[in-house]
């Protein structure tokens, strides 16, 4: 809800709310936005009104908030204060004002929020929608495709999310879903333009990397610490695929995102049998437990069926 709604949820004639909400709502706009005029028009009402709110403010405080210019206003340095408490105390009413209506419109209990990469959503759940839908036709799966982090509980809270990493992780319930196996994939005309065969035979080649940083790791993991990594970087993995799909050179990356693309051909093992395996993998997070039989149950229960299939 706005400070425009909340103004005139506050008017006297609504009985709603303390009037001095009315001085507090004029008073912010007139200092944000530096005029009576430019207030009264964000908040529909004369500046007369407005102007009316700020005197009775300033009577009430017995102080002036202003500094009265040939153009516009400016807070002085007793509005100025009181304004960044203000500001903190609106964004309150406002927050609780939401939050309280937005129980009657709370989502249908068979639409589960997921919240994830976009590298696994569009390279390994995308794929596997339509079995969802068959198994449960009446459950809905919104996915929050994102490299930030959603909370699990409170504000803003996603029922589920599937990330990257190693535990522990800040989730009551934290379940294993896929390994962390990362492997070398480019093209199949690339790779067969050069047969490599040890993982030395890669250091001169266009290596593709992301915000993992992988390579360096790899190259240590087979012997070859300080190898010297050159190549295109990427701040996301499903980047740092699709460069490789596109002949760019090798991208190091989790097998599971690049899976379907190794069976359908685009992409090949640039290197057979020399993976880096890691504590790191794909995990399955929630504020808690779900209950036996609810929809986010279901979801869990098939996603985990995915990762075995």
């Amino acid at each position: 809800m706005s400070l425009q709604e909340i103004y005139w949820m506050s008017a006297p004639k609504r009985r709603t709310a303390p009037a001095i909400v009315n001085h507090l709502v004029a008073f912010e706009a007139a200092a944000r936005l530096g005029s009576f005029r430019a207030a009264a028009e964000e908040l529909h009402v004369t500046p007369g009104a407005v102007a009316q709110q700020v005197r009775t403010l300033e009577d009430k405080l017995g102080r002036a908030l202003f500094e009265r210019l040939p153009r516009g206003l400016r807070p002085n340095p007793d509005g100025a204060d009181y304004l960044a408490r203000v500001r903190l105390a609106l964004d309150i009413v406002e927050d609780a004002t939401r939050e309280l209506l937005e129980r009657d419109t709370q989502h249908d209990p068979q639409q589960i929020l997921l919240s994830t990469t976009p590298a696994f959503a569009s390279r390994w759940l995308i794929p596997r929608l339509e079995q969802l839908a068959q198994a449960h036709p009446q459950l809905a799966l919104m996915i929050d495709a994102s490299d930030g982090t959603r909370p699990l509980s409170g504000k803003n809270a996603v029922d589920l999310a599937v990330r990257w990493g190693s535990p522990p992780f800040d989730a009551s319930y934290a379940l294993p879903l896929l390994p962390g196996v990362v492997v070398p994939v480019c093209t199949a005309s690339l790779r067969a333009g050069a047969p490599w065969q040890q993982p030395a035979e890669l250091a001169g080649q266009p290596l593709i990397s992301d915000s993992h940083n992988n390579w360096q790791r790899w190259f240590d993991h087979h012997g070859l610490p300080g190898t010297r990594v050159s190549g295109p970087v990427f701040s996301q993995t499903i980047l740092a695929i699709e460069a490789a799909e596109r002949g760019m050179g090798i991208a190091l990356v989790p097998r599971p995102l690049v899976e379907h693309a190794l069976q359908a051909g685009t992409l090949v093992l640039a290197l057979e049998g020399h993976a880096l395996p890691g504590k790191a993998g794909f995990h399955l997070l929630a504020a808690q437990a779900p209950a036996p039989g609810s929809p986010v149950e279901q979801v869990v229960l098939w996603l985990r069926q995915q990762a075995m299939d």
